[in-house]
Formats: C-alpha cells, sequence, structure tokens
C-alpha cells in the first residue's frame, strides 16, 4: 500500500516576518553585576577583560556595560571595525573617530585629572601593536577603569594583553554559552509574533548557547522566507534550518588550514552529535586528534554523563559545530554516513551504544533509507525524550517507508504530543480511507487529540468504540480536566485496581491531583510514596515522562502543604531539566508549575514571567493555555495599575472552558469587577465558584475562594459552607484569614499572619499583618498597630511591587472602613463622584462626604494625592 501524502505548510498570503528590534539582554546578569562592582569600586582591579569564542555575546555584554558608570567619561576604540577599514582602504591611515578617542585617551593618561574616565575596546587582540604601552599605562592610571573583550578563538590573546589581567590589574571573566534558560528567553523574543514551541526548541537545540548564533540563523530564515504564520506565530519550513552566510565566514579561519583527515574529524563528529571518543580514533591519529583539541575545536567529556561511562567527543564551538552539522549538502552527509556505517561494520554496533535519533535524522538528511530496527528506536527515544521534530519526522518516514498499523499508530501518537491537530485529523483520515485494518489503531489517537482540544462530547460518542479499559481511562482524564475531582478520584481508583496496567501510573497521578484539589495533600504525599516505589521497579520507557509528572505533583502536595521551601526547591529542578533538554511543552507545564508556587509566594513579577514566555504556552493543548491565561490575569492583578499590560486571558473563556482552574478564572473576574465598584457582582462570582467546588468535593478550591472575598473586603457565601475537610498548613491558614477577618478578631488574624509568614507565603502575610493593624488601631492598641504595620512592610520588601486591596493605606494613622476602602480606591483609579454613587447604588452626597472623611484621614487633598497614598509602601 502507498502512503498518502500530506498537504504541506504554505507561506501565509499578507504576512511577512520580522525580527524584533532590541532583543532582550538575557542570561549575563551575573557577569554584569560583577562588572558594575568592579567599575564602581574606588580601590581594587582596574577594570575587566572579557574573553571567550565568536558568537559568544562579548561585543553585547561589553556594550551593557557602558551604562553602568555614567559618570565617567567614555572612550571607545574598536580595532575590529578599524583593521576591516584598513585592509579595504589604501595607506593605513587612522579613522577620525579612532584618532579622536586616541587623543582623549593620551590627554587623560598624561594628565593627572581626577575626573574618571572609562576606556572601551572590543576585540583587544586586534589593536595596533605600537598602541600597547599606552594601553597599559592607562590601567595604571588612578581616575581610569578599563573594559576590554578579546577572542579566544585562533592563536589566542597576545602574551602583551594577558599581562594586564595576570598581574591582577583586570578580572577576567571567561564568558560561557548560554544557559538553557537565557537560550530559551532570548529564542522566544527574536521575531515579533514569536517564534513557535517547536520551532524555537529547534533553534535553541541547534545554536548550543550562542546568541551571535541564533541571531543569525533568525535572520537568513527571515531573508530566505523560510518562515511560516500559523496559530498566531511563526514556524520553520522544511527538516534543515538555513546556514547563514556570515556563520560560515567566521568559521571558515578556524577550518581553512586543516588537512581533509581532521576536517573529516569534524564532520563525523559534528553528525554524529557526540559520538564515542573510541568510536572517532578509528578515523584519524592521536597526534591529529590532540591538535583538535588544542585548538579548542573538539572538546573530551568524560564519561560520568553517560549512562555506560563512555568518553565521549564533541565539537568545541557552537559555530563550527552548526556550520558543519547543518551546512554540509547531501552527497558528503551520505558519504560520511557510509564512512561511520562501515568503520563500525553496519548500524548495530552503533544502536547499542549511540544515538539511534541521530543516527536516523543523518541517514534522512543524506537521502538514505533508515533500517527499520534504527528507525523503530529512534521514534520511541523522541517520544519519551520529549524531542518533538524529531519524532514526526521520524514517524512521518517510518510510515511512508514500511505503512503498517504500528507505524500509523506510531505517526499519529507524535502528531498528537505536538499537538499538530490538523495534520492529525488528515493524516486519520487518509489512512482510513486506505484500508479499515489500519484505520482502528487510530482510534486511542482520536480520543487523545479530542481529549487535548477539550471535545469532551465528541470523546464521549467516540469511546464506546474503544475497550473498557480505555474508556476508563479517557472518562477519568477528562473529569479531571473538567473539574469533577470526586469523580476523576474514583476512576481514577478503580483503573489503578481493575483497568490495564499500562494505565495504572497515569491513574495514580490522577489521584495526587484530585486529591490537591479536594483539599487533602498529606493524602497525596503517601500515595506519591507508593507511585515512587513503583516508578523505581519500571525505569526508562513511557515511565521515564511520568516519573517527570509524579516529581511536579510531588511538589504540588508540598505547596499546599506549606512547605514552599521544599516545594520550590522541586519545581526549579524539574522546570530546569525540562529547559535544559529542550522538551517541547513539558518546560510550559513545569513553568506554570513553579510560577503558580511564586504566585502564592507574593513573588509576582517573577510568577508572571513563568506564565508568560512567548511561546511556551501556544502548544495546542487547550487546557494547558487555558491556564496559562489565567493565572498570567492573576498576578497581573496583583500588580500596579501601571505595571499592567493588556490582558491575557484568551478571548471568550468562560468557566466550562477553564475546567480545573474554574476557581482562579472566577477569581480574576471577581477582581475586576471589585476594581471597577461592582462587588455585588464580584460577590456573586466567587460565592457561585465556592458553591460549584464545593459540589465536585474541591475543598481546596473552595477555600481559595472564601480567602478571596476576605481579601476583597466582600460578604461570604450564605449561608455559610459546612466546616471544609482540609489538610495541610497553607489551605487551613487561608480559610483561617477569612475566619479571623468575618470575626475581626486580632488574635487569630495575628495567628494567620505569623502562619503566612513563617511558610513564605509573603505577600498573604503582609495582607494579614495589614489586617491585624487595621483591627487593633480600630481597638485603640496604637502601638500595636505600628508594629503589625511594620511587619507588613519588612514583608512587602521581598514582594516586589503589588497592589491589592489590604494593602492600601497601609499607615499607622490611617483607619478607613471596607466602604471608605472601596470608594477611595475608585476615586483614585479616576472615576467621578456621580460615577461611583451610579455604580454603588449611593447617593452622590454619600459618596462625597465620604470621601472628604478620607481625605482627612489619609492627608490627601485631591484625588492625585489619594493615588499616590493608596499604594505608598514606606514612611513612619
Amino acid at each position: 500500500m502507498e502512503p498518502t501524502p500530506l498537504t504541506p505548510l504554505s507561506p501565509a498570503r499578507g504576512h511577512r516576518p520580522a525580527l524584533t528590534v532590541g532583543p532582550p539582554f538575557v542570561g549575563r546578569i551575573g557577569e554584569l553585576e560583577q562588572i558594575r562592582r568592579v567599575l564602581l569600586s574606588r580601590q581594587g582591579p582596574d577594570g575587566v577583560l572579557i574573553t571567550g569564542p565568536s558568537g559568544i555575546g562579548r561585543t553585547r555584554l561589553l556594550h551593557e556595560a557602558h551604562t553602568l558608570a555614567p559618570r565617567r567619561r567614555l572612550i571607545s576604540l574598536q580595532p575590529r571595525i578599524e583593521a576591516h577599514r584598513a585592509g579595504h582602504a589604501e595607506g593605513s591611515r587612522r579613522s577620525p573617530a579612532t584618532t579622536r578617542a586616541l587623543a582623549d585617551l593620551a590627554r587623560v593618561v598624561e594628565h593627572s585629572t581626577t575626573d574618571p574616565w572609562l576606556l572601551s575596546v572590543d576585540d583587544v587582540h586586534l589593536l595596533d601593536p605600537d598602541l600597547w604601552p599606552l594601553l597599559h599605562e592607562a590601567a595604571r592610571h588612578p581616575a581610569g577603569k578599563l573594559l576590554l573583550s578579546a577572542t579566544t578563538d585562533g592563536p589566542g590573546t597576545p602574551p602583551e594583553i594577558q599581562a594586564l589581567w595576570s598581574g591582577r590589574s583586570l578580572v577576567r571573566m571567561d564568558l560561557q554559552p548560554l544557559d538553557a534558560a537565557g537560550v530559551k528567553e532570548l529564542t522566544d523574543s527574536l521575531l515579533e509574533g514569536g517564534l513557535g514551541q517547536t520551532s524555537a526548541a529547534r533553534l535553541a537545540q541547534a545554536c548550543g548557547g550562542s546568541p551571535r548564533l541564533l541571531h543569525e540563523v533568525a535572520r537568513a530564515a527571515v531573508e530566505q522566507r523560510l518562515l511560516v504564520r500559523s496559530e498566531g506565530c511563526w514556524h520553520f519550513v522544511g527538516e534543515q534550518l538555513p546556514v547563514p552566510a556570515s556563520v560560515l565566514e567566521l568559521v571558515d579561519p578556524q577550518l581553512r588550514d586543516l588537512d581533509e583527515t581532521c576536517r573529516t574529524v569534524l564532520e563525523l563528529v559534528a553528525l554524529a552529535g557526540s559520538p564515542r571518543l573510541s568510536s572517532v580514533e578509528r578515523f584519524c591519529a592521536a597526534r591529529q586528534l590532540e591538535e583538535l583539541e588544542l585548538r579548542n575545536l573538539l572538546r573530551i567529556e568524560d564519561g560520568g554523563a553517560d549512562p555506560a561511562g563512555e568518553v565521549r567527543v564533541r565539537i568545541g564551538h557552537p559555530l563550527a559545530s552548526y556550520a558543519l552539522s547543518c551546512g554540509l549538502r547531501p552527497l558528503r552527509r551520505r558519504r560520511r554516513l557510509r564512512d561511520w556505517l562501515a568503520a563500525h561494520h553496519g548500524p548495530a554496533a552503533l544502536m547499542a551504544h549511540d544515538d539511534c535519533r541521530r543516527l536516523a535524522e543523518w541517514y534522512l538528511d543524506a537521502h538514505e533509507t533508515p533500517p527499520r530496527g534504527v528507525l523503530d528506536r529512534a521514534i520511541e527515544q523522541s517520544l519519551r525524550d520529549q524531542d518533538l521534530p524529531s519524532a514526526v519526522r521520524l514517524s512521518r518516514a517510518a510510515w511512508r517507508q514500511n505503512p503498517d498499523e504500528a507505524t500509523a499508530e506510531r505517526h499519529a501518537r507524535a502528531l498528537t504530543a505536538s499537538a499538530d491537530f490538523p495534520r492529525l485529523t488528515e493524516f486519520i483520515t487518509a489512512v482510513r480511507a486506505s484500508g479499515p485494518g489500519f484505520g482502528r489503531a487510530l482510534e486511542r489517537a482520536e480520543a487523545r487529540g479530542m481529549l487535548l482540544q477539550a471535545r469532551y462530547e465528541e470523546l464521549e460518542r467516540l469511546l464506546p468504540q474503544l475497550p473498557a479499559g480505555e474508556q476508563s481511562y479517557f472518562r477519568m482524564a477528562a473529569r479531571y480536566f473538567q473539574g469533577c475531582f470526586t469523580d476523576a478520584y474514583a476512576l481514577a481508583e478503580a483503573l489503578r485496581r481493575d483497568g490495564p496496567a499500562v494505565h495504572a501510573l497515569e491513574a495514580g497521578l490522577i489521584m495526587m491531583g484530585s486529591l490537591c484539589h479536594m483539599g487533602r495533600p498529606e493524602q497525596a504525599l503517601g500515595l506519591y510514596a507508593m507511585l515512587r516505589a513503583e516508578l523505581d521497579h519500571a525505569p526508562g520507557g513511557p515511565a521515564k515522562f511520568h516519573a517527570d509528572s509524579l516529581e511536579e505533583l510531588h511538589a504540588s502536595a508540598l505547596h499546599y502543604c506549606g512547605r514552599f521551601d521544599e516545594a520550590e526547591q522541586i519545581y526549579w529542578q524539574e522546570y530546569a531539566h525540562a529547559v535544559q533538554n529542550h522538551h517541547v511543552r513539558i518546560d510550559a507545564q513545569r513553568g506554570l508549575a513553579l510560577g503558580h508556587l511564586l504566585h502564592d509566594r507574593g513573588i509576582v513579577e517573577a510568577a508572571l514571567k513563568c506564565f508568560t514566555f512567548t511561546s511556551s504556552y501556544r502548544v495546542g493543548w487547550r487546557q494547558w493555555q487555558a491556564k496559562a491565561g489565567i493565572h498570567a490575569a492573576l498576578a497581573l492583578s496583583c500588580l500596579p495599575a501601571d505595571r499592567r499590560p493588556d490582558s491575557p486571558l484568551p478571548d471568550g473563556l468562560t468557566v466550562k472552558e477553564a475546567g480545573n482552574c474554574a476557581m482562579f478564572l472566577a477569581v480574576v473576574e471577581a477582581r475586576g469587577r471589585h476594581e471597577s465598584g461592582d462587588t455585588a457582582t464580584a460577590a456573586r462570582i466567587l460565592h457561585d465558584a465556592v458553591a460549584a467546588a464545593l459540589a465536585d468535593g474541591a475543598h481546596a478550591d473552595a477555600a481559595i475562594g472564601l480567602h478571596e472575598c476576605a481579601r476583597l473586603s466582600l460578604p461570604g457565601p450564605e449561608p455559610a459552607p459546612v466546616s471544609l475537610r482540609l489538610e495541610g498548613a497553607f489551605l487551613q491558614t487561608r480559610l483561617r484569614y477569612e475566619e479571623a477577618y468575618r470575626s475581626r478578631d486580632p488574635k487569630l488574624m495575628g495567628r494567620v499572619a505569623r502562619a503566612f509568614a513563617d511558610m513564605g507565603a509573603g505577600l498573604y502575610a503582609a495582607e494579614a499583618y495589614a489586617e491585624l493593624a487595621r483591627f487593633l488601631r480600630q481597638a485603640g492598641g496604637v502601638k500595636a498597630a505600628t508594629a503589625a504595620t511594620a511587619r507588613a512592610r519588612e514583608l512587602l520588601r521581598g514582594c516586589g511591587p503589588v497592589d491589592t486591596p489590604p494593602l492600601r493605606f497601609l499607615g499607622p494613622a490611617v483607619l478607613l472602613s471596607d466602604r471608605e476602602r472601596l470608594i477611595a480606591g475608585l476615586a483614585a483609579g479616576g472615576m467621578a463622584d456621580k460615577e461611583i454613587a451610579e455604580r454603588l447604588c449611593l447617593s452622590v452626597r454619600t459618596v462625597s462626604n465620604t470621601l472628604y472623611r478620607v481625605y482627612r484621614k489619609v492627608g490627601a487633598e485631591n484625588r492625585r494625592d489619594l493615588r499616590v497614598l493608596m499604594t505608598q509602601r514606606s514612611g513612619a
């Protein structure tokens, strides 16, 4: 049977990609801080020498450092530009700009001036040797500081420059490639409109942490029209990334004088990824390998990180690695593949020790047919490691070469994991048209696609076609995503007991997540220990992904228990692992969980950053995209109004679509209504959400809704919910805040404030101390109120800019009622007395009199003063 071809993507008409202007400076914050300390110090080092290979970001760091010493007179030299000019112009006269800079430098060096100055020299290794004495004299000048950069490519830094840092006149800073988080942030910001998640991961993985390479590849893709727009962002066309001419020009001097054997070795290492040293030694003598290592073209890695303890080899320079792995033409790739296979007597030995995914892609890039065993193992490896672009490409090749039930199922799995649902539908339709025997294998993939698009009614109609165990699995997952936690828990428990073994671990994960929402995180921790033991007896395979998800849920249970420090450590570890390994979509899920904890800690801007990476949540899975938008809106609502961008909520998002995030969506909507003065609607939204949560057994969510009612000074539900069954200090403390607010009990509010502070919930603790100060002041305890106010301000210093109702007018002399705080907030937001009166169903006279009392209490003369005082955090 011939496989049915799929329609390729085509560039969208009327849309042309554009590079962003002024991409962010990322990944070098620690280095920038070190430079700042040197430049501001009156004693100690005379400057900084920044070194690193081409494309590592030396020039950008140098330019950013210029802003750190604004009081110093800047003298800038650029030897590379001067050398380029001299190579293209007759004679060797210096440019006017360089002449002026050298005259300024000579003047400040010769005169014992006390005015501070800064000499910046990019590519100092290219500086004319006759200027080196002047440079050494400048380094000894008491009023001057030096910022120099030099490449580690080629023969190295001249001895005269090395003497500056070896004699401790300068601090030497050797730049390393950007870490995974920095690469991710930079990649997400390269294009207006953003790169799609899979394209961003491909680019980040190929560029090896080189900022220059990221920029040049993105620029080449724009110029060569290799990007298409889909789902609101840009995607690379085809399998190969472009190889910019600028990259080849930078790499050429390092490779130009290599003999054919050394060049062959470099090409093989680049194409194989990180092969074993014993494999590479088959192609050249030890002397040649040593020469390549000495020139930083090859790097030997010990076997500590390798499962088999094998010593591995990789290309030492990101630019060279990219040029050699992506820039070779197909016929040369084919020759190298045959050389590699011949040296190892076929692929069998390579499958046992090396990267099957890289080997299979090497076959495809060389227009060869991978052996079935190599291809099957490569697909499973790609799916297990969440390398989704490779999984789709390899499974498509497997289907085209061997169209059978197994290859059809694998390709459908890859498309589902990549959230490429249009192509999944097209593929399933085409396969079913080819023959009934193939279509049956795709029903589970079709069901999973419906589940992840939140098409629950269509899923329910499809389920009778699946075996009973599969039906239970999909119903369990659907009920969890819909927020029906009691039902989801019961279905998961039954599936673990009586269902297929393949779903036992996922059922356990659903049970843990449901227990957290149900307010029973301590039971979730007990279940974690059981699942952890099961996973320890089933390493590798699909269990590897479940192990990562299990740790995330472990951290969530600790979070709900109030063990914030333990939870944060796990969250950061899992998030960093996903980003480091370019796990498409998984980093978005881990980032969401981490951001949720940071929000509850009160570190709102850091949480917002986790929720709003440009492309991370464009994953096509409706549940995660909705969750990201809701949590981003939640964080934004805690920031001052002048720091809030446009709402990140998806258009038309309903409570039903929010599913297991329905309570958080209700909180966002209630805060918006409260800010506009519509307190009745705000209260109704939260009361309905609490009732719905209780109906679904989500006692933790109900506690969150009750806590939010108290934070907004809204009345609680009537009748009050029967006592909630809650485990863990965090959930219990959130409920006690609501009890303390209703009872106006200073002792209970004090215990709540201390509990929040002890677990690390800084914003909630500051709010509790602010309310405590208000209660104490109403009772005449001025001294104790002042102490509570001081404690609230101390906690807020760790939160950054925040603005929530309990914190407004935080001060020892301010005593406002709930109505006064609400009216003052509306007036400070710009509403006129008549508008406030209409919104709150009061008379204009009542509003005016209330504002008059507020002005007297807070010491304001007008609305502008009120706006300043409302969020003021400092003062007596």
